[in-house]
């Protein structure tokens, strides 16, 4: 679980990480039609141009994503979503837990470890359909990341964020010059 102040991509992706960490890959993930899972107006979902970064990066993994907003569509998340809600409110006050990194920390060290040692029912392992993570954590920094295309202007230079950037060699740490209008793709870890 992972507490942020909006629902963001970060947040999303934050959430996955810690999941395929410590449970592993999932071969569904259920999700509401959010933009950061769906693009509501795409004309064809097999276009790779119409793949939110969380889509690329589900089927990087081969994780099958499937977008729905009706709450029957994933009725247990549901059910489960409002009662740990209910639960961890009262714990978080009763600890007199006031910040968002105390809550973070609280929430994955402290109340997910005591539902699911209360709640959770031992896994088939014939039926079960996670696959275990052979990633590192290096290797799923990078499948786990946000990638923008990027235009390279006059000065050698790539605007990220309201940010100018050059480009080095990693190796050697010298500026690598390219020709204006070069693309380039920005991977943000």
């Amino acid at each position: 679980g992972w507490f942020d102040y909006e629902e963001t991509t970060f947040a999303y992706l934050k959430v996955l990480m810690l999941m395929l960490l410590n449970y592993g890959i999932p071969k569904l993930i259920r999700t509401d039609k959010r933009n950061s899972f769906s693009i509501n107006n795409a004309k064809s979902t097999k276009s790779k141009l119409n793949l939110t970064q969380f889509g690329r990066i589900c089927e990087d993994l081969e994780i099958t994503l499937r977008c729905n907003s009706n709450p029957l569509f994933k009725p247990n998340a549901e059910r489960e979503n409002g009662t740990f809600k209910r639960r961890l409110k009262a714990e978080l006050r009763h600890e007199e837990i006031t910040t968002i990194d105390e809550a973070n920390k609280y929430l994955n060290d402290i109340f997910i470890p005591k539902i699911n040692n209360r709640f959770s029912s031992n896994i088939n392992t014939n039926k079960n359909v996670m696959r275990p993570n052979t990633y590192t954590q290096e290797e799923l920094n990078i499948i786990i990341s946000i990638r923008q295309e990027r235009i390279i202007d006059n000065a050698s230079s790539v605007k990220y964020m309201n940010n100018y950037y050059l480009p080095m060699d990693f190796k050697t740490g010298e500026i690598m010059s390219f020709k204006s209008g070069t693309k380039c793709t920005i991977v943000n870890t």
